[in-house]
């Protein structure tokens, strides 16, 4: 990407035109997750009543074609005529893999290629308990998640063809969260201890802390060769974004972001920059974006408040934006917003 930057100042921006994706359910949108073509973007409706939907959304640029609900096509879980809590998605290609629980029953690692009924990934009699925090490798062959089966957390790979399933990071007392791949196959990941969260990176079973400190440093990404995570270094409830170009190095990136409800700093395809919304209300109309380097930052202003949630994709050689927000006027609910911002870059 290149081109003509806008540096801090908003004087002369514009608000975007954005297309609001509709959906019938109830809740807050969060969580958009665009496929790696950009054709597709999947997202959940929450209204923290016990249920969560998910929808996947077939697009043309910024204009939707198809929605479709996703579940597990399971009978109603008791919470209404909801079939649970249905979230976490990440694309295979044209299908989509996502969590899934209900009442009573562990949380489990589904598959819908939106033809047949979505079913389990892993049977139980494979591996049993509760199944979180997917992962693909970057040709989609092998998923990695975590597993509490044999403690508070540990880190499985699975490999579709053969349904081979093997541990991989060495086993410990701690719990481990947040597993990510780069292409060459370098596994990043946190790890608890105590009251704070650090990142270790395993290549071929070694695992090495990357960067630790006070707080939880949380859901890194491989941004080439660098890291790009969360930390609340500062206080428990003030969110920053961080850049880590090399073990135990940091550098700020931006200060009292909206911190996402499950998902890793946005990216842009060529991992060179980062979204993030922002707590202050004074700039909450716009999904800031800088560069993983920290030498550039601009705004896409918006029509909305509280804007956060950000996910960046190419399609046909556009770049499009997906974010969620409130209206200025009117409804409570979250609802999720696609817009081109190719100019911006």
């Amino acid at each position: 990407m290149s081109g003509i930057y806008l540096f801090l100042s908003l004087n002369f921006i514009q608000p975007a035109n954005a297309t609001e994706i509709p959906v019938a359910s109830s809740g807050h949108a969060s969580n958009p997750v665009w496929s790696a073509d950009g054709s597709k973007l999947a997202f959940e409706v929450n209204e923290y009543a016990g249920k969560i939907d998910l929808f996947a959304v077939f697009m043309d640029g910024t204009q939707y074609k198809e929605i479709k609900k996703v579940d597990a096509g399971l009978s109603s879980s008791g919470f209404g005529s909801s079939t649970g809590v249905n979230a976490a998605p990440i694309w295979q290609r044209n299908a989509l893999i996502f969590e899934h629980s209900r009442k009573g029953v562990p949380n489990r690692i589904y598959f819908s290629d939106f033809i047949r009924p979505a079913r389990p990934v892993i049977q139980m009699d494979l591996l049993s308990g509760d199944l979180s925090w997917s992962t693909l490798t970057s040709d989609g062959t092998s998923l990695y998640f975590v597993s509490d089966s044999q403690g508070s957390g540990d880190i499985f790979s699975y490999t579709f063809k053969g349904r081979i399933l093997k541990p991989v990071v060495e086993s410990n007392s701690y719990s481990e969260m947040a597993p990510t791949l780069n292409a060459s196959g370098t596994l990043i990941y946190t790890r608890k201890h105590g009251n704070g969260e650090d990142i270790y990176t395993n290549s071929n079973g070694s695992s090495k802390k990357w960067v630790g400190g006070n707080g939880d440093q949380t859901r890194p990404i491989w941004a080439n060769s660098n890291v790009v995570f969360f930390s609340n270094e500062r206080g428990v409830d003030l969110w920053d974004v961080v850049s880590s170009s090399k073990p135990s190095a940091k550098k700020v990136l931006a200060r009292n972001i909206r911190l996402p409800i499950r998902a890793t700093p946005a990216l842009s395809p060529d991992k060179q920059w980062v979204a993030y919304g922002t707590q202050d209300p004074e700039k909450s109309n716009a999904i800031w974006i800088s560069k993983v380097d920290g030498s550039k930052t601009f705004a896409v202003q918006t029509s909305h408040i509280a804007c956060g949630e950000p996910a960046l994709t190419e399609s046909n050689g556009r770049i499009l934006l997906a974010y969620t927000a409130l209206p200025a006027e009117g409804s409570a609910w979250r609802k999720l917003h696609v817009i081109d911002i190719t100019d911006k870059f």
